[in-house]
């Protein structure tokens, strides 16, 4: 059976889409946790018919090929006029302004929240009060691929959706649905990696133990203190005896874990997808470069974004009624501290180590893992110098 099916593929670069459960005719393929805790393919090999469709479809394989647009590409930073939205919004406001673009015209959009479990999740709307779950950072692999079905069922009779996804999950959507629909816009988030779902549990079952509340959402980066550019701030709400409260923890060991790549899917560290050609109509993320561009620290936020079709280019003009700044980029300037857009995260050599025995001791424990290795040390004083020395002091050190 495995020289027909998905077993053929390397662990390493599966990437967890879930698209071969999806397109399996038998539903012989399920999506369970490895030991890390990331979801991959298990296959019933007594229901399984060795059709190898699982094999032929895998974004890994060559399926994904011809899903990259190969035209030039134009780059520009921008935030949105809209503040509460900007507040909301990690970077510049990007999502918001183009997912409300696509409700008030009577479309869905398809995108990441957390669950009532603080699991992360796709969900098909079209309401505004769903996406506005949406806004935000959410640091762990989510599960797509529970969408696709009704995404194809809408595009198909021409209704309007908006896709919004990391590029394998993106890949796996187009490979899907098997042809371009006019209808259909995927916006990639522009991807650092993905941490295991079973490791963000235990993230917020520790936070759970230690503020002794139920923990009912996790802002990795949150904009109301300090505002947008540091790595570190991260809001954790919770209720707690039936009060909704705020813990903003120092330097979390989850994100510092994160932010150096140690905690990150095996497939991330060879992303086919990290390169200058990309499968989305548009891509967007954080503009790191706007300090060496323009000698100041955006507080608002703002977003960097990546036109890759003429799809994307429609859509882009027809919201820029709704930025407060908007300035094109070159190329250069636009990959300039967005190494994602050329070439995936560098593998850390702790992280043959780091999932060892994780989950065999408290979460604390990692602080040890994410903060003492030889290799990030000088990392976690970066961290801490963008983290808490002002924007003024860094510009002057910078200028000398």
């Amino acid at each position: 059976m495995e020289k027909n099916s998905i077993f053929q593929i390397d662990k390493t670069v599966c990437t967890g889409c879930g698209l071969c459960a999806e397109k399996c005719p038998k539903s012989c393929i399920k999506m369970v946790s490895d030991e890390e805790g990331f979801l991959a393919p298990s296959i019933d090999e007594a229901t399984c018919v060795n059709c190898g469709l699982c094999l032929k479809s895998c974004p890994t394989t060559n399926a994904s090929d011809n899903l990259f647009y190969l035209n030039d590409r134009e780059y520009f930073c921008a935030n949105i006029k809209d503040k509460e939205t900007l507040l909301k919004s990690s970077s510049g406001g990007m999502f918001g302004v183009i997912a409300e673009h696509f409700i008030k015209r009577g479309g869905y959009v398809c995108g990441c929240v957390y669950n009532e479990n603080v699991q992360a999740v796709h969900v098909l709307t079209n309401k505004t009060e769903d996406v506005e779950r949406m806004y935000g950072s959410k640091y762990v692999q989510s599960t797509a691929f529970e969408c696709f079905s009704g995404v194809k069922d809408l595009v198909v009779k021409g209704v309007e959706v908006l896709f919004v996804g990391t590029a394998c999950q993106i890949s796996a959507l187009r490979i899907y649905l098997g042809k371009e629909y006019e209808s259909l816009l995927c916006m990639e988030i522009l991807c650092h990696g993905v941490p295991s779902p079973k490791f963000f549990a235990d993230y917020v079952q520790h936070l759970e133990k230690k503020l002794g509340g139920k923990v009912i959402d996790v802002q990795f980066r949150n904009k109301e203190k300090g505002g947008w550019g540091s790595e570190h701030r991260t809001c954790v709400v919770y209720r707690k005896k039936n009060k909704i409260k705020k813990h903003r923890p120092v330097l979390p060991a989850y994100f510092s874990a994160f932010f150096y790549g140690l905690n990150l899917r095996e497939s991330c560290y060879k992303c086919k997808f990290a390169k200058s050609e990309r499968l989305a109509d548009l891509t967007i993320g954080d503009f790191w470069g706007s300090f060496a561009k323009y000698g100041k620290r955006f507080d608002e936020g703002i977003s960097v974004v990546g036109i890759n079709s003429e799809k994307g280019r429609k859509i882009v003009d027809s919201v820029k009624g709704e930025f407060a700044f908007y300035d094109k980029l070159t190329e250069k300037e636009a990959v300039k501290s967005n190494d994602n857009f050329e070439h995936p995260i560098k593998r850390p050599r702790e992280r043959s180590t780091f999932y060892n025995g994780i989950f065999k001791k408290p979460y604390k424990g990692i602080w040890k893992k994410a903060y003492f290795t030889r290799t990030y040390r000088r990392k976690t004083l970066a961290s801490i110098y963008g983290a808490f020395v002002p924007a003024k002091i860094r510009f002057a050190l910078h200028k000398k």
